[in-house]
């Protein structure tokens, strides 16, 4: 996928490397240009000519059981005029859509202020061609990366990243106060709180083990362990924090005369009705970026970032209000020691305040360079070598399964499940399934694969799962593979949809025809009794509607479950040519 998309990107062609990554453009520049304006419709193309679909993929939230997208999330990529936005969407549910993406082009509400990631927004890194290169420094990264070279081999050393790799040791260690001492910061403890005094927190800090002491310092820890910030990046991340408020300004909402649409009574007289405006989400115009100061917010409490533009910088913890409950006391209390109340100090999203994940990964092991996308590799290692293409994963060609108090080896080749059983043996199996018995062994396993009712050994699940896991990741080229290498393609799911229901997930490789030649059926039904084409013309292209067509499906086979369904009741603009064949019946 990251091939195919950076090619097409490089070409100058943005619609194909969406196509290629699973991106879905659900808008259209002409009427952002005739509503909104040039300008807007501008800005809009300017976006998507740079924007990196395969790298926008690569950093979306996933489920860590399974890897898929996070479902429902709605996450902003630039702002425009009248709280509009750039917005990019993952599917609403992880199980049944295709795991593509979907960018729109829409107004940003309260109504979706609970399903909404902003963090997009903050690291342009993620998704933008023009800022790549953002990441090293977020990373606190000058000449290299902390804790390797500038070719990606482990390296600790002097230069502006040994402080940096101080503090993150520190942090790891469990020594949070001295990590913020040892990156530069004053560390200051500001509770307001009776018995509470201000406090600057240093290496040499509570040098006495008595109870008063080792409770305060406690306090502290508890309090920073759950940030571990990259100090080095806190002055970069509060500019960026500056000129993101100055684009929420911009896009502050537009004023609007209410929309009066025509009704009438059951008496059949006219009346007219008010339409309330969609409520634009809440922006941030209260706050003061040019204080000097930002805020990040942890448990209960937050931290004051002063003097980032200094050779010494302030950190000050400050104590939270309880249930908010904020007095005039507090204010006065705010207002003396900042100049203002915390309600209107910027808030530093945790996005940009903690320490980068690619970072933590390569720190601790978890990652390798060469497991990170193209471009993030270049990014932090401008030096090293780009990584290889990763070939698609192989799956096993044999499963051991327990049968009759054995263990025998079933063999996955030439399109069939391969069973070492003489015929007299397996027929016996049969007989017994004609008796109202259940097969079980290498029979289970054989009858299994094709038959979703037919309870298949757990070896032989879990094969079935790791292929299906392919197929639900969009994985083509591997699902390619796998069957060059001999898998039997009559595989049937737990909800008994063949490859051919599940052609929706799989873009990149024309499978239609190969598995029409193997012999699957265009009339297959699943558990649900839908055909291959429902779930084409739920979330299929076109093409495929017209492939499956052309292959003899009926548009008129209704489905049994949960509500009776034809593929041509639809409403999608661009299968018009579907809801035609009702007029050739």
């Amino acid at each position: 996928m990251i091939e195919r998309a950076t090619a097409r990107r490089l070409a100058g062609d943005w619609r194909g490397a969406c196509a290629a990554a699973a991106v879905d453009v659900d808008f259209d520049l002409a009427a952002i240009r005739e509503v909104h304006g040039a300008e807007t419709a501008a800005r809009v193309e300017d976006e998507l000519r740079h924007l990196v679909p395969d790298l926008l993929r690569w950093h979306l939230p996933r489920r860590p059981a399974d890897g898929l997208l996070r479902p429902g999330l709605l996450l902003p990529l630039a702002l425009f005029p009248d709280v509009h936005a750039l917005v990019a969407r993952t599917p609403d549910r992880f199980d049944l859509p295709p795991q593509r993406i979907t960018l729109r082009f829409e107004r940003l509400d309260s109504a979706t202020a609970g399903r909404r990631d902003a963090s997009l927004l903050h690291l342009r890194d993620r998704w933008d061609s023009r800022c790549t290169g953002e990441l090293l420094a977020r990373c606190g990264g000058v000449t290299r990366l902390p804790f390797f070279t500038t070719t990606g081999r482990p390296a600790t050393g002097d230069g502006p990243e040994a402080a940096v790799e101080r503090a993150v040791l520190l942090d790891e260690d469990g020594r949070h106060a001295d990590a913020w001492a040892a990156a530069g910061f004053d560390l200051e403890v500001l509770l307001f709180e009776p018995g509470w005094s201000r406090d600057r927190i240093d290496p040499a800090a509570f040098r006495d083990e008595g109870g008063r002491d080792r409770a305060r310092r406690n306090v502290v820890e508890r309090s920073l362990a759950w940030l571990r910030p990259l100090h080095a990046a806190l002055a970069g991340a509060a500019g960026r924090i500056a000129a993101h408020l100055d684009d929420v300004r911009a896009a502050a909402p537009v004023p609007k005369e209410p929309e009066h649409r025509l009704m009438f009574t059951p008496s059949g007289r006219e009346a007219g009705q008010v339409v309330p405006e969609p409520r634009p989400d809440a922006l941030p115009l209260h706050v003061d970026e040019h204080a000097g100061l930002v805020r990040i917010d942890v448990r209960g409490r937050c931290v004051v970032l002063d003097r980032l533009d200094t050779g010494r910088p302030r950190a000050r913890l400050v104590a939270g209000v309880p249930y908010h409950r904020v007095d005039d006391e507090r204010r006065r209390a705010e207002v003396a020691e900042f100049g203002l109340e915390l309600d209107r100090v910027p808030r530093l999203p945790h996005v940009l305040a903690r320490r980068p994940a690619e970072l933590t990964a390569l720190f601790r092991g978890a990652m390798r360079p060469d497991q990170l996308h193209p471009l993030v590799h270049a990014a932090l290692f401008p030096a090293g070598t780009a990584p290889a293409p990763v070939p698609p994963p192989g799956l096993r060609d044999r499963v051991r399964v327990q049968c009759n108090h054995a263990t025998h080896e079933v063999l996955l080749r030439d399109g069939t499940v391969h069973m070492p059983h003489p015929p007299a043996e397996i027929q016996r199996e049969r007989m017994i399934e004609a008796l109202g018995g259940q097969v079980q062994g290498c029979v289970a396993a054989h009858d299994g694969w094709r038959n979703p009712a037919v309870r298949m050994p757990g070896p032989m699940r879990g094969l079935r799962r790791e292929f299906l896991t392919l197929v639900l990741h969009g994985n083509a080229a591997a699902v390619a593979a796998a069957l060059d290498g001999g898998l039997d393609p009559r595989v049937r799911d737990e909800r008994g949809r063949t490859l051919l229901h599940l052609l929706p997930w799989l873009t990149g490789v024309d499978l239609l025809p190969r598995l029409l030649a193997a012999g699957l059926d265009v009339h297959a039904r699943d558990l649900n009794g839908e055909t291959p084409l429902h779930p084409a013309v739920d979330y299929g292209s076109p093409e495929l509607v017209r492939a499956l067509l052309g292959a003899g499906a009926d548009p008129h086979a209704t489905s049994q479950r949960p509500y009776a369904r034809a593929p041509i009741w639809t409403g999608r603009q661009d299968l018009a040519f579907l809801r035609d064949l009702i007029q050739r019946r």
